[in-house]
Parts: C-alpha cells; sequence; structure tokens
C-alpha cells in the first residue's frame, strides 16, 4: 500500500510540473496570438493551454496504447528486449567494481548463451489466424509444421479440405473489407453478402451481362438471392472454383459487380491467387444513349480479356496460407490502403 502511495505521489509531482511548463508556454504564446489581433488575451492564453494539454495527453494516450498492444502482440520481443536491458545493466554495474574481462564473462557470455539456446529450442511459423501473422513454437513442432502439419488438430489437411478453408477464409475477410470500407468513405453501415442469379451460370455469365450492356444495369439486383457459396464450392487438382458463378455487389457511388466462376483460386505451395470478372456498373444517363453503349461494351471487352489474360498470365494478387488453411489476408489494413489510395 505504502508503495503504491509512493508511485501516485511521483505520477501527481510528474503531472503537475507538466501543467506548470504548459502553463508557461501558454502564457507566452497566448500573448503572442493576441498582440494585433481583437482576440483578448486571457481567452487566448486559456485557448493555448486546454490545445496544448490536448495535445500532449492525446499523444501520450495514444503512445501507451500502441505500448500496451505491442506487449500483448510481441511479449517474446519484449522479453528479449527485457533481457539485453538487464545485462547491459549488468555489465556496467559489474564493471564499476571489477575489470572489463570478468563483467563482460558474467554479462554478456550469458547473454549470448541464452539467445543461442533459445533460436535452437524455438522457431517461428505463420499463424494467420493471428494477429501477428505468426506463432512461436519448439523445434519438434517446427519440424511437424514443416511436414505439413496443422499444429492446431495435429494432422495434416488433405488438399481439398484445405483449400475450401482458405476460400471461406478469404471470402469471408473480404467481406470485412468491403464492409470496413463502406463505413469509411460513406460513415453507414453496410452488410455485403454473396449472391446468385437463376438465369446465370458458367456457360452464360458473360453472354447474359454483355447483353445488359445496352440496358442500365448488368444484373437486376432485385433478382439476385443470397447464397452459401460452399455448396457451389469444388476443388480439382491446385483450382477452386464454383459450379455457379457468385456475385459480390460492391454498393458506392457507383456499383461494382465481381463475379467468381469455376476459376476463382488458384494454389502453389502455400500461396494462392484469385480471379474474378470485375466491372463497375455505371450508366450516365447526361450522355447520348448510342454513345454510353459504346462506351460501355469497350469497357466490358476491355475487362473480359484482362480477366482472361489474368488467368492465362497468372498476374493476379497472391497471397499466403498457413497449414490450417488461414490466410495472410488482412481486412482491416487493405481497407485502410484502399481508402488512402482513394
Amino acid at each position: 500500500m505504502k508503495k503504491t502511495l509512493e508511485i501516485l505521489k511521483i505520477l501527481f509531482k510528474i503531472f503537475i510540473i507538466i501543467e506548470i511548463v504548459i502553463a508557461f508556454y501558454s502564457i507566452f504564446a497566448g500573448v503572442i496570438f493576441s498582440i494585433g489581433s481583437d482576440v483578448n488575451v486571457i481567452y487566448s492564453i486559456i485557448v493555448c493551454f486546454f490545445a496544448a494539454n490536448y495535445f500532449i495527453y492525446e499523444n501520450l494516450s495514444q503512445i501507451i496504447i500502441l505500448f500496451y498492444e505491442g506487449f500483448i502482440l510481441y511479449p517474446l520481443i519484449y522479453l528479449k528486449v527485457f533481457i539485453i536491458i538487464f545485462f547491459i545493466i549488468l555489465f556496467f554495474k559489474l564493471r564499476k567494481r571489477f575489470n572489463n574481462k570478468i563483467a563482460f564473462k558474467y554479462s554478456i557470455i550469458p547473454m549470448i548463451i541464452i539467445f543461442t539456446l533459445y533460436n535452437y529450442f524455438f522457431r517461428t511459423i505463420p499463424d494467420y489466424s493471428s494477429k501477428t501473422h505468426e506463432k512461436i513454437v519448439t523445434l519438434s513442432d517446427y519440424k511437424k509444421y514443416q511436414q505439413g502439419y496443422c499444429l492446431k488438430e495435429d494432422r495434416i489437411l488433405p488438399k481439398d479440405e484445405l483449400y475450401k478453408r482458405v476460400v471461406v477464409d478469404d471470402f469471408t475477410k473480404l467481406l470485412v473489407r468491403k464492409d470496413i470500407l463502406y463505413k469509411m468513405i460513406y460513415n453507414s453501415i453496410t452488410n455485403h453478402e454473396y449472391e446468385i442469379h437463376k438465369d446465370i451460370n458458367l456457360d452464360n455469365y458473360k453472354d447474359y451481362l454483355r447483353k445488359n450492356i445496352y440496358s442500365k444495369r448488368y444484373v437486376n439486383y432485385d433478382e439476385l438471392e443470397p447464397v452459401d457459396y460452399t455448396k457451389y464450392l469444388v476443388v480439382k487438382n491446385n483450382i477452386a472454383g464454383f459450379t455457379k458463378p457468385i456475385i459480390l455487389l460492391g454498393w458506392g457511388a457507383s456499383v461494382s459487380i465481381s463475379v467468381y466462376t469455376d476459376i476463382a483460386f488458384e494454389f502453389k505451395d502455400n500461396i494462392y491467387r484469385t480471379y474474378s470478372f470485375y466491372l463497375i456498373d455505371e450508366f450516365d444517363e447526361r450522355e447520348d444513349k448510342e454513345k454510353e453503349y459504346k462506351y460501355r461494351l469497350r469497357v466490358f471487352n476491355h475487362q473480359l480479356l484482362s480477366y482472361e489474360a489474368d488467368i492465362k498470365e497468372k498476374r493476379s494478387y497472391i497471397r499466403k496460407f498457413d497449414n490450417c488453411g488461414y490466410s495472410n489476408f488482412d481486412p482491416e489494413k487493405e481497407a485502410i490502403e484502399i481508402y488512402n489510395g482513394i
């Protein structure tokens, strides 16, 4: 209890010192800002005082949060830093009492031995289900992971099951990314979902969409039905796709349409690519209709050629996955990157 009170007293003293410094500079800044203006000196000082307080404590709180999150997410890194600091302090303490040789022998050498043993007995493996996207494991578990084991289930997943898990993980995170991005742009909440159209299949989806170039919408949105896409999900060799086109709409100033077909995912080792036929569904009614139809047809053909070339030349985005079927797709990070790009 006494120690707690002592700590609180120290913190209170630090707080008082900070406030005195802020008050001093607020008076100085307030007087300068009020010179040559109609603003009252007292008012200017008060504004400077509160602005400085907000700036300091806002940034201080962010530093504390980052430190806390870092400690939670990367405890072993903090442990390593602590060990290094401990032995460096020990080295200087011993050097005061003994010579440099003895100080080095009983501080730096033990630290090197500890890190050597740590690097021998422990390894890092991918774990994309965690926030850090990695996991510290023993040497024996590391060897099992290298053989293809999903350590959480202590088994090697069949390729069919593994690839289907990756598809589900990727598709789930894609919806999260779209929802986050929509909220960031429009400050509103919406729930994106995967859908199908009763009249669209793998044989006719190109012709169906091309035909609707001459209407205001590629697809009648009211005719789309929410779907459990896993019922149509199939894996053949290293390709995952769907027996019926899966449609994902992106809502915004204009509507985007992503169509996933029988070639939607391609896998190789621990990486995968995604393929989708992507269109922006917009019709400018201010333009001449014939000109707008020709423009839509030109855009459609370009997107279709790009989609087919993407599959042929394997140009699509490459992501990684671990042995349990989790991908390194980070929806929050990608949403922020896309938003900043916009």
